[in-house]
């Protein structure tokens, strides 16, 4: 499925930002006006130009914002494109594929098949803001703090695509920094392709998912703070995870 326009811009956008009421709150756009500070690696990647580039809406991908958790799937009526790579029946399959994350004791399972509609999941877990996040076209997965400058930040998908070059991506899977995961295998190997831009709410910096790292904006060449994660099936989660909790699809999650 054709999910996105490669690299798509948004049109005549530049317009309509301009027009912003004078006096208005509210929290910077990102790529736009195109930063002075993009991280040097921009200009070896693919757009070399993405800096200047403000987010894409009508791309249709819609970050998690306000997540509900649950024991378990059942009972809930779950639409179908959210149980792809699980066998038919009710719940969540103990042979899907999930991304499971532990903090300051409490556990959560986050399903590779929401992750691969929504790709990025802005969460509370142990007390803890935590960051997760999944590029379906790279079969990348990143967890990590979600926090800018040490506050905590909330994260969207700015539907632009930028491609590091490979020696880049290839370090960060090396230093364990990003994770190979596939909805409908478990574990796979990262693809140097076309890689989520994420963009925070509280500086409108561009971070690249694949590289844990902001590129653009003020926070250009800061790196995220990466949290422990397992790629596993559901059924393999709970039984080392006992108490844990799954994250549910929308609607009873709250999307952008």
């Amino acid at each position: 499925m054709n999910r996105r326009a490669f690299l798509g811009l948004l049109t005549g956008a530049t317009a309509s930002l301009a027009g912003c009421i004078e006096g208005t709150a509210r929290p910077p756009i990102a790529g736009f006006p195109a930063p002075e500070n993009p991280d040097p690696i921009v200009q070896h990647g693919f757009p070399g130009s993405v800096c200047g580039d403000p987010p894409n809406p009508f791309i249709g991908i819609k970050a998690v914002l306000e997540p509900a958790v649950g024991p378990n799937w059942n009972d809930l009526a779950v639409a179908e494109k959210y149980r792809f790579g699980y066998e038919v029946g009710p719940g969540l399959s103990d042979d899907g594929y999930v991304v499971g994350v532990e903090r300051n004791g409490e556990a959560r399972a986050y399903a590779l098949s929401i992750l691969w509609w929504h790709e990025v999941v802005n969460d509370t877990l142990g007390g803890d803001p935590v960051l997760v996040t999944y590029c379906p076209i790279c079969q990348s997965g990143m967890v990590a703090e979600r926090r800018v400058d040490g506050e905590e930040a909330v994260f969207q998908v700015s539907g632009h695509l930028w491609q590091p070059p490979a020696v880049y991506g290839y370090a960060s899977v090396e230093e364990g920094r990003t994770f190979g995961a596939s909805a409908t295998s478990g574990e796979a190997e990262v693809r140097n392709s076309g890689n989520l831009v994420l963009y925070d709410e509280l500086t409108g910096s561009y971070w690249s998912q694949i590289l844990a790292k902001a590129i653009c904006g003020s926070e250009s060449g800061e790196r995220m703070e990466i949290l422990p994660s397992t790629v596993t099936t559901w059924g393999e989660w709970k039984r080392e995870h006992p108490d844990t909790d799954a994250l549910l699809p929308p609607p009873w999650s709250k999307t952008a």
